[in-house]
């Protein structure tokens, strides 16, 4: 299971750190070595001094001396290797996650989903939504982002922008779209150098150094509405399922984010709320939000797999809010139901709280369930 794990996270959020790490070997391979050659001696002045045989003090190299020979790991450090790699892309991917929202988007912009109806289909639960927002410019020319899940978010259309009512409409005549701009006016469509707002579609490299790969603009909203029609998103979700959208200036500098869920998998108690948010689809990787605690006060959680209980120690943040990865399943497991369960504050002492805390433990005790493994991801 957790390998499967492995080869879903990777390409999702390994890209970033297969960079660092090359920047990182460059930094390794580039830096200067250190010389044992001794210096040679200046010769006197007008006297050339007849060659001198090496100094018989000089070290000679040992065969100590010698770096380590490569050892091929264990097949134990193999595998810690492995699950401490697994725990890193979890870790990364929910942090992407949670952060999706206000705090990734820019200051003075903003976004929201408004949901205009839900039909029932083969497929699921099928809903509908309108975006509005506000912070924008009236000739701003934007990029709508989807990041469903098991995926990387993707630009899927570009020459968007808000009305007088703050509804994002196509700002785009088909004409426009179908016929290519004459060079310098300010409606080139995506296919021409410059997009709908004039602004470059990615900053320019510097041509002598290496440069990530160009971003190609989504096509035109124009290619399949009609000028001034709203933009709406038709989707399905499954229980736990996060709907994130963002729109992005063709600059990329400038971005308003939000997520919904249209079906919550949470529990209330006496004012305190456990969600369980997808990771991935089958649930073998989610977040805990959890919400109405202490403020900044070291919590106690229980995940109960089976017969297995993992504690986690999370700490609420000044809103007496926790965000938790958990990966969920043992070597044998290929589905399961896992139960996380509030169990009072965390007394452990810690470099930073006292040996005993000085609240006594919230008068709540939410527990929140969900079904995970092949199989389990079905929409509603």
């Amino acid at each position: 299971m957790r390998r499967l794990v492995w080869n879903i996270l990777s390409g999702m959020v390994f890209r970033s750190a297969l960079a660092a790490c090359s920047l990182a070997a460059c930094f390794s391979l580039c830096s200067p070595a250190q010389s044992t050659s001794s210096q040679p001696q200046p010769s006197a002045p007008q006297q050339p001094a007849p060659s001198q045989p090496a100094p018989q003090d000089q070290p000679k190299l040992q065969f100590q001396d010698l770096p380590p020979e490569p050892r091929t790991p264990t097949p134990e450090e193999a595998e810690q290797q492995h699950q401490q790699a697994v725990l890193n892309a979890a870790v990364r991917l929910v942090a992407m996650q949670a952060h999706w929202g206000p705090e990734l988007g820019t200051p003075g912009l903003s976004m929201a989903l408004r949901e205009l109806r839900r039909a029932k289909t083969a497929e699921g639960t099928s809903i509908t939504y309108r975006i509005t927002g506000s912070g924008f410019a009236p000739d701003d020319r934007l990029m709508l982002v989807r990041w469903p899940l098991n995926s990387e978010a993707q630009a899927t259309m570009g020459g968007i922008s808000f009305d007088a009512k703050g509804v994002a409409v196509c700002g785009e005549a088909p004409a426009q779209a179908a016929t290519p701009a004459a060079a310098g006016s300010p409606d080139a469509s995506s296919q021409a150098a410059a997009p709908a707002s004039g602004l470059s579609a990615a900053p320019a490299p510097n041509a002598v150094k290496s440069a990530p790969p160009t971003f190609t603009p989504p096509p035109t909203c124009a290619t399949t509405m009609q000028q001034n029609q709203p933009v709406e998103i038709q989707t399905t979700a499954a229980p736990g399922e996060a709907i994130r959208v963002a729109f992005m200036s063709t600059d990329r500098k400038r971005i308003a984010a939000v997520s919904t869920i249209p079906f919550p998998v949470a529990n209330s108690d006496k004012g305190c709320r456990l969600q369980v948010i997808l990771g991935v689809k089958d649930g073998s990787l989610v977040l805990i939000d959890g919400t109405g605690f202490p403020p900044n006060t070291p919590l106690k959680l229980d995940a109960v797999t089976g017969g297995t209980t993992r504690p986690l120690h999370p700490r609420t943040n000044a809103e007496g809010r926790i965000l938790v990865p958990l990966l969920v399943g043992t070597k044998g497991q290929t589905s399961g139901d896992t139960t996380v369960r509030f169990a009072g504050l965390n007394r452990q002492p810690t470099l930073d709280t006292p040996k005993e805390a000085a609240q006594p433990d919230p008068d709540c005790a939410p527990a929140v369930s969900f079904h995970w493994g092949e199989g389990s991801y079905k929409p509603e």
